[in-house]
């Protein structure tokens, strides 16, 4: 007798069979758009910009910016229906209007450092979103260290146009490099804002806080800073860390030409006293109910605070421990009294510090310390920085932290700087 065997039905992958699907042809129909783009073919619009004319679609321009969908389309504005719109553009957004306009056609922009703020303020202007966040994460791209150029050209915008990111990356990417910016020429030509926030910033990078306070004397006394001297003097001297200097370099603010100034002398003396009394009570504060918490008080990334320096692409260093010093406490000493071991170890791209604190290191049975690893590439660019969490080292306990570094090959030297912390 032959057995028939019946087959298994076959089952379609969707959970719900004969489902509905949405399919999608995005390219074709951006291509079939951008054919039109400045195309007098069932043109209904002409936008003119200064001698240029385009000739537009209104559609187009309604889906793609509010802005031009209130221009086009809302009785209340004067121009709305007629068959040309006169726009007003400043000169760098003139240069760019039609990269701008043809993103609105092809969902593409060709975009590059010297036309980025052009393409970016007629995005922000005509409210292409889509358009800003690419804009956005070029500039944030292409502000990384050590393209301290970009980041600087690019800060103002980013403030005024409100973009998080990019700020912040300007002012990473600033930081880092700052000791380089402020002996640089451009210095003294940058406006009070930008000093203002520079001096705000805690991450900057530099040798220590008294090279800061020169840069700050010599943009003060710049000519064109001479009408606002008093006025810019009294807004960002507050911001100078004083308790961050050594006493020979508090000294030597109290002999100077500035200290001596009648309208200045009573705030750098208020701030000076509050330096003292910080060397004075620091160290005795798990004795007494004394803060010390506030940014005045806190160290900057100084170089001066670096215990080792590492040639991460030749190192010996890997799984031994490294004896180094540093003062004790968290007021600034020339004396390096302070004894701690680091230990080193690495796999692939990961580095890994373990740090113990001796005796000698401790005041009042502690030591409240941040790591902060500083990393440069071949030209002694700051291409990277790492930090700790601030950690309470005691006899008992120690600090331990991770860092990633991407780019082996960039990564030439790692700086470890041991910055106390007050508390």
């Amino acid at each position: 007798m032959e057995i028939c065997t019946i087959p298994e039905p076959v089952h379609e992958t969707s959970t719900h069979p004969g489902q509905a699907r949405i399919l999608r042809d995005e390219s074709n129909f951006i291509q079939n758009v951008g054919q039109f783009y400045n195309q007098q073919d069932i043109s209904d619009v002409i936008l003119k910009i200064g001698n240029q004319s385009y000739f537009g679609h209104k559609f187009v321009l309604a889906k793609s910016s509010d802005v031009f969908r209130t221009m086009l389309y809302d009785k209340n504005w004067l121009q709305s229906g007629l068959p040309e719109i006169i726009l007003e553009e400043t000169e760098e957004c003139q240069k760019y209007f039609d990269t701008f306009l043809r993103f609105l056609y092809t969902a593409e922009v060709n975009i590059s450092v010297d036309s980025a703020v052009g393409i970016l303020c007629l995005a922000d202007k005509y409210g292409v979103t889509s358009l800003k966040n690419l804009c956005t994460q070029y500039m944030v791209e292409h502000t990384r260290s050590p393209l301290v150029k970009n980041a600087l050209n690019w800060y103002s915008w980013s403030k005024a146009l409100h973009m998080k990111e990019l700020i912040h990356q300007c002012s990473k990417t600033i930081a880092w490099n700052a000791e380089q910016l402020l002996i640089s020429p451009e210095w003294h030509h940058m406006d009070i804002d930008f000093v203002s926030d520079l001096l705000k910033n805690g991450d900057l990078v530099i040798q220590r806080e008294d090279m800061l306070f020169r840069a700050l004397l010599h943009w003060l006394e710049s000519e064109e800073r001479r009408e606002h001297f008093h006025e810019y003097a009294k807004e960002l001297l507050p911001l100078i860390r004083f308790p961050q200097m050594q006493v020979k370099e508090l000294i030597s603010v109290e002999k100077s030409d500035l200290y001596q100034d009648k309208e200045l002398k009573p705030l750098l003396k208020k701030l000076i006293n509050k330096a003292y009394r910080f060397r004075a009570l620091c160290p005795h504060q798990t004795d007494i109910d004394v803060s010390f918490a506030q940014d005045f008080y806190l160290p900057r990334n100084y170089l001066d605070l670096a215990v080792d320096n590492v040639h991460m692409q030749k190192t010996l260093r890997y799984g031994i421990q490294v004896d180094v010093r540093t003062y004790v406490g968290s007021v600034p000493s020339e004396s390096r009294d302070g004894e701690w071991k680091i230990t080193y170890r690495k796999s692939n791209d990961t580095w890994t510090l373990q740090i113990y604190c001796h005796e000698s290191a401790l005041q009042g049975g502690e030591a409240r310390v941040q790591a902060v690893l500083i990393i440069t590439n071949q030209d002694d660019q700051v291409v990277q920085v790492e930090e700790s969490e601030v950690t309470v080292c005691t006899r008992g306990t120690h600090l331990a932290m991770n860092a990633t570094v991407p780019d082996q090959d960039l990564s030439k030297n790692m700086a470890v700087l041991f910055k106390p912390i007050p508390k």
